[in-house]
């Protein structure tokens, strides 16, 4: 007797960690991820129904070397299998993002729109080995992050 496997869709949410304030967090991130998790639970109903699952992961990114060894380029990065999925950052010192999606450019992504990512995701099959160039956000986070760990505490 064959033992039948489900097929499993890797979802992956990549967030910089946040040295400036207390808990780490920043509330783009925080709302991506509330939206792309209800975006999981309506596709993982279809996916039912073709024996596929989603596995979904949440990552905090803490160091340059992280950022680099994820291959990431941008705070939040969703990773659908092979397909990412991640905001232009307008610049190093603000929090606002443009997320471009079907000839639109978006503040924040909408479930429909993160809906249609997982999608693509799961029917995306190349791999891009190609490495990722960091924002200056990002750069600006995690080189302050790191500035302030090897500080003597004085700022």
């Amino acid at each position: 007797m064959e033992v039948q496997t489900k097929k499993q869709l890797r979802v992956e949410l990549f967030q910089v960690e946040m040295p400036t304030n207390g808990d780490n967090s920043c509330t783009a991130c925080d709302t991506v991820q509330v939206k792309l998790v209800s975006a999981i639970q309506e596709v993982q109903k279809l996916f039912d129904k073709i024996g596929c699952e989603i596995l979904f992961k949440h990552t905090t990114v803490k160091s340059l070397e992280e950022a680099e060894k994820f291959n990431i380029n941008a705070s939040p990065t969703i990773r659908v299998g092979h397909f990412d999925f991640y905001p232009n950052h307008v610049s190093e010192c603000s929090e606002a993002r443009e997320w471009f999606w079907d000839d639109e450019t978006l503040a924040e992504p909408n479930e429909v729109i993160l809906i249609q990512v997982l999608l693509k995701g799961y029917f995306s099959k190349t791999e891009n080995t190609e490495r990722k160039k960091l924002s200056p956000y990002i750069l600006k986070h995690l080189t302050d992050k790191e500035i302030q760990k090897t500080n003597c505490g004085c700022k």
